[in-house]
């Protein structure tokens, strides 16, 4: 569960199916370039960690 504080909300772009799991693609207007790979981002409440 996320806990920390939500600054932006973005839209799910894409979905692609992995061996294991699915790669998102959320659009946000934080420029990617901000965004450290193995951050935490809230989606839905739930914690994901940026890979790409």
């Amino acid at each position: 569960m996320f806990t920390g504080i939500v600054t932006d909300v973005g839209t799910v772009a894409s979905v692609k199916p992995l061996r294991e799991g699915v790669g998102l693609r959320i659009d946000t207007a934080y420029d990617p370039q901000t965004i450290a790979i193995g951050a935490s981002i809230s989606c839905g409440g739930v914690c994901l960690t940026v890979t790409a």
